[in-house]
């Protein structure tokens, strides 16, 4: 079965876990190299990733993750957002780019 996977900084990640997920991608020094493999990794069905990550992450893997349909990336706002308030939460998230509700 296909799970929840999140690729964050710490304090994100400590949420998340918090919420019960327990599949997450740890940040390292190359960007690209952690989004990538989080993309690579088998199991996954959705990976939440924060904005701050895909902006620091090239070109290439910028497309990459706009373009991919599985895993499905589910782009949330990270700690440096300054929009914060005005952004969906989670589920208005995962439901625009899958067309499901969590509930």
């Amino acid at each position: 079965m296909d799970s929840i996977s999140v690729l964050a900084d710490s304090e994100t990640l400590l949420g998340f876990r918090l919420a019960g997920v327990r599949n997450v991608f740890t940040l390292k020094e190359d960007v690209d190299a952690s989004v990538n493999a989080a993309l690579d990794a088998e199991g996954h069905g959705i990976i939440v990733i924060t904005n701050d990550i895909v902006e620091k992450a090239s070109s290439k893997t910028k497309k990459r993750i706009e373009n991919t349909t599985k895993p499905v990336v589910v782009v949330i706002p990270g700690k440096s957002a300054k929009d914060v308030g005005k952004t969906d939460d989670l589920a208005a998230l995962v439901k625009r780019a899958m067309g499901v509700e969590l509930r």
